[in-house]
């Protein structure tokens, strides 16, 4: 694990531009590299062979001498509660019997020591016959003092009629050179079961890590002062010299995230971090807390400053606006704007009013700064546009709302409406001789206000939200974008540069929302927040290229990288030759995230399915065409379900269904499993593989097998007969949230899943087998996911944070 502290104070990431200035390489950062990965790619090609490495006796076969168990030792309970017998026994004649009634206290035989070897996946398991309860396996890890080094265990408590078998297993850690195994049965268990045959495999180096995959430069907010601009990103408000373009100081503050809210006054910056207020005085270093806007959870989303010094800030749920004093620095409560809109989502003021603008409906409401009276001074707009940016100048209000940019009055006349060219506008800034420049969501564009006319500027980073904007002087426009870039912009040729906060070494470490390879077989992409990570040999240093919002799918296909993002749910393709990205479209409201992608070779479509918005059900298949770049959206294929995991073969794309929801009731018992013809958009059939369970997770096709694991109930998998729509087995994967992807590769169907493990759910196999454990969950928001390298056992994942290959070769 990286320490996020150290990381952020010790990466040095130099800059560099490859395509344009939507990529950066990373160089000399903890980060993975290209001459790591290419380096021990070739080192790691062999097959992992398996040893039985102990422990002894572990058949029990051994005659028990003076009541004891040779090889075993109790380490917890009551001797008489353990026993040797003769009648029942998976191998051989005999079996360790647990008998455990009491409630307040645990049974447990440990093994003696036997070897293992550190870096190599050790595989513990027994057959257990429980008849009820809990049994426990546990390894253990030790170095040559006998000093424990590292403990893994997972427990069962699915009663079958007959043998099963259980398994716990991890990667030695460095310095092990013993190991040991325990059978348990917990204190609060009343238990009754029998274990034969527990041995510990050795497998070889089945983990290779290369250190962090993606490293996150987001930013919410930027505000400039005396020549320096100022972000509070991932708990430290950062300083940046804008004339020579580096960082001068980092400030850490309590927590660690980021303000959306931030503004200056008085020579001071004041920000807020969810609904907590900090001011910081460049003077003197000092940053204090000046409080919070309310109680609970929230966000602060706006703050600005009156001509006074006044700060005002708007935040989430509560809809309210709150007062900062400049001179005593005490929070007033100024209300709800508008009772049932949750956002405050901008706010502006003047020297007689502030105003807040609301969300999801738009509303502008005007509060006098005196009295505290409010009215609502909204242009009616068609279907109430949520107001996204404000600004007073001139002795007028400007804001955007939906494709419309509103220019009026202080109590709401003489308006004049102007056309945004694209969806929304993200920031907003006015120049010194009253000119409005604006910039633009989806293409990032920015635009400069000519009479009522919007005419492009500039497009500083295509697809780029934009956090921030500034007219710095009569020629220069400065942005901050949301992925961590700062860009100034020519106003009077159009000429942009930037750097972005990484090569600053304002970045760390980020979590995986999806991984894929490309073409050549060994470049992995990773996405993180914004960004596209690629490692491998084609990159001297990992690249990063731009994408907006998190990808929570990749997929590569002739030779272009295609993201599906959230919470936009757009379709970005990314040329990675050039370096060029372009949305190929949004798949639009009500639809919000991205749950599965696949490509069909037949019909050319990628195939995309959705989950809706908190509080709808119904999710939506989208086929997109790549080569005309058109979006098809599909609802109702699935009835109030999600469509959660897509399997596509022979121009039949298989749609598996949650109908779980959010902030809504079900509506339906189970979720359901369709085939969709993709030629002639029809519905061929639709089944509930498993009745009472609402949430698959992942579903894969091969030999007209149907593989399934599903999320609720957790865990639960199984397999049905394509053509009679059968089911053919199932039963219960092993851990607590044991649900992800499922990955075909070389005839074998692997599922990777949550709490680190890897299984091999097929072909031809009574139960799915372990073929990897230990792993640190390296998919928290997404689910866990296999990209394979064509033409070996190896695929690319995460360990934690770190780009991870892993050997998952089937047979031993």
């Amino acid at each position: 694990m990286v320490n996020r502290r150290n990381f952020l104070r010790g990466a040095v990431v130099a800059a560099a531009t490859v395509g344009g200035p939507g990529a950066s390489v990373l160089a000399d950062s903890p980060v993975a590299t290209a001459e790591g990965v290419a380096g021990r790619l070739a080192d790691s090609a062999g097959s992992a062979a398996c040893t039985v490495v102990g422990p002894a006796n572990g058949g029990f076969e051994e005659p028990v001498v003076d009541g004891r168990i040779p090889g075993w030792t109790q380490t917890f309970g009551r001797a008489t509660t353990f026993s040797v017998v003769d009648t029942r026994a998976s191998e051989g004649r005999h079996s360790l019997r647990i008998l455990d009634d009491a409630t307040n206290d645990a049974i447990g035989l440990r093994s003696d020591l036997f070897a293992a070897v550190e870096q190599e996946f050790h595989l513990a398991s027994a057959q257990a016959y429980l008849e009820r309860g809990t049994v426990a396996l546990y390894l253990y890890f030790h170095d040559a003092a006998g000093v424990l080094l590292a403990t893994y265990s997972r427990s069962f408590s699915t009663v079958e009629d007959g043998w099963q078998t259980i398994e716990v297993g991890a990667t030695a850690p460095a310095r092990t050179t013993e190991a040991a195994v325990l059978v348990y049965s917990a204190a609060a268990a009343r238990s009754t079961f029998h274990v034969d045959d527990v041995k510990v495999e050795r497998r070889g180096a089945r983990v290779e890590t290369f250190g962090p995959s993606a490293l996150t430069a987001a930013m919410q907010n930027l505000v400039v002062l005396d020549g320096c601009a100022y972000t509070a990103t991932r708990g430290l408000l950062a300083e940046i010299d804008l004339a020579t373009r580096t960082l001068r100081r980092a400030v850490p503050f309590e927590g660690e995230g980021s303000a959306w809210g931030m503004t200056t006054s008085n020579g001071r910056v004041f920000f807020g971090v969810e609904l907590d207020a900090y001011v910081f005085d460049p003077a003197n270093g000092d940053l204090r807390s000046l409080g919070s806007f309310g109680s609970g959870a929230g966000t602060t989303w706006s703050m600005t400053t009156a001509p006074d010094g006044t700060v005002y800030a708007g935040v989430y749920p509560a809809g309210q606006v709150w007062e900062i004093s400049p001179t005593t620095e005490t929070l007033r409560n100024l209300g709800v704007a508008v009772p049932g809109q949750q956002y405050a989502r901008v706010v502006a003021a003047d020297d007689t009013y502030v105003y807040a603008g609301t969300q999801p409906a738009g509303h502008v409401v005007a509060y006098d700064r005196t009295t505290g009276a409010k009215h609502d001074i909204s242009v009616p707009l068609e279907d109430l546009p949520g107001i996204t940016v404000m600004i007073t100048a001139g002795g007028r209000v400007v804001y955007g709302a939906g494709p419309h940019i509103v220019d009026m009055r202080p109590d709401g006349s003489d308006v004049r409406l102007l056309s945004l060219p694209e969806g929304i506008a993200d920031a907003m800034a006015v120049g010194a001789d009253g000119t409005l420049y604006l910039t633009g969501r989806a293409t990032g564009s920015v635009y400069k206000r000519v009479g009522d006319e919007l005419l492009p500027l500039a497009t500083p980073i295509t697809l780029e939200e934009t956090r921030a904007l500034f007219a710095l002087d009569e020629r220069t426009l400065l942005g901050a974008g949301g992925s961590g870039a700062l860009w100034w912009v020519n106003i009077e040729t159009g000429g942009v540069t930037m750097i972005d906060l990484a090569d600053l070494g304002l970045a760390e470490p980020e979590p995986a929302q999806s991984i894929t390879l490309g073409h050549d077989g060994q470049t992995a992409y990773v996405a993180g927040s914004s960004i596209v990570t690629a490692h491998g040999p084609r990159y001297a240093k990992p690249l990063r290229f731009r994408v907006p919002g998190q990808s929570k799918q990749l997929r590569f296909v002739n030779g272009h990288l295609y993201a599906a993002t959230y919470p936009r749910t757009e379709i970005v393709e990314l040329n990675i030759r050039i370096n060029r990205a372009r949305s190929l479209g949004i798949i639009g409201r009500p639809q919000y995230r991205p749950l599965a992608m696949e490509y069909d070779p037949i019909s050319k479509y990628l195939l995309v399915g959705t989950a809706p918005v908190n509080g709808q059900l119904a999710g939506a298949l989208t086929l997109v065409d790549i080569r005309r770049r058109t979006l098809e959206v599909l609802t109702d294929i699935l009835h109030d379900q999600a469509v959660a995991s897509i399997a596509v073969e022979d121009g039949i794309a298989y749609l598996a269904g949650d109908a779980q929801g959010v902030s809504v009731p079900p509506t339906q018992a189970s979720a359901t499993i369709a085939a969709f013809d993709l030629v002639h958009r029809r519905k061929l059939w639709e089944v509930a593989p498993l009745e009472g369970h609402r949430s698959i997770a992942g579903v894969a096709v091969h030999d007209g097998v149907l593989y399934g694991v599903n999320k609720r109930i957790s865990g639960v998998w199984f397999t049905m007969d394509l053509r009679t729509r059968q089911i053919l087995s199932q039963g219960q994967l092993p851990g607590t949230h044991s649900y992800g992807e499922l990955t075909i590769h070389q005839d074998r169907v692997y599922a990777a899943v949550h709490d680190g493990l890897v299984f091999l759910l097929g072909p031809d196999l009574d139960q799915p087998r372990i073929i990897l454990d230990g792993l640190t969950d390296g998919f928290p928001q997404t689910l866990p996911q296999l990209a394979f390298e064509p033409d070996s056992w190896h695929a690319w994942s995460m360990n934690g944070l770190d780009l991870a290959r892993l050997n998952l070769e089937p047979d031993c």
